[in-house]
């Protein structure tokens, strides 16, 4: 996995923020994290509060950096371009900027089988951005109530609860030992 992508309607930044307590203090990836918010929200201090990793509101075309958090400032799309983001002003979706598909769609389009997708259910934004990332190989899985999907077997998109993320983020991050060569 080389990123984390994050998309959470406003009534889940208390889950949100609880996964975000769980990730590592050195972990290996960028995090991009799409949460509906209104124009005064003030997230980035809150959601960084129980946080090992930075958290901050990134500026147009700041290059991801491994264990930090880019959190889509009020007002603006976050999108992943390659090792950057990128801030778009494009109209809202589902009527919300930052938009949840948005994040998993460029996510998908610029890492795709090298990005894992986790969305927080709530809101109809985000399910076909995340289905996006799925069919390009990314690793997704939901948080909470969903109609389709698997049960978390390889390949398929993964349901859970809060009380499962953690499993699921740790068995993004493990990486099997390679045998020694003679």
């Amino acid at each position: 996995m080389g990123l984390l992508v994050m998309g959470a309607p406003r009534s889940a930044a208390a889950d949100v923020e609880s996964v975000l307590a769980l990730l590592p203090p050195h972990l290996s990836v960028p995090v991009v994290l799409a949460l509906h918010r209104g124009p005064l929200d003030a997230l980035a201090a809150p959601l960084g509060r129980r946080c090992a990793l930075p958290v901050v509101e990134p500026d147009d075309k700041d290059e991801l950096q491994p264990g930090c958090v880019y959190l889509a400032p009020a007002g603006y799309h976050l999108l992943v371009d390659g090792g950057c983001v990128a801030l778009s002003v494009e109209p809202p979706e589902h009527g919300q900027r930052p938009g949840l598909d948005a994040l998993f769609e460029s996510a998908a389009d610029s890492q795709g089988a090298r990005a894992a997708g986790l969305l927080f259910t709530g809101h109809e934004d985000g399910v076909a951005g995340l289905h996006a990332l799925h069919a390009r190989g990314g690793r997704v899985a939901v948080v909470g109530d969903f109609q389709t999907g698997g049960e978390g077997e390889e390949g398929e998109m993964s349901r859970l609860t809060l009380g499962t993320v953690g499993g699921w983020l740790a068995r993004l991050a493990y990486v099997p030992r390679s045998k020694v060569q003679p």
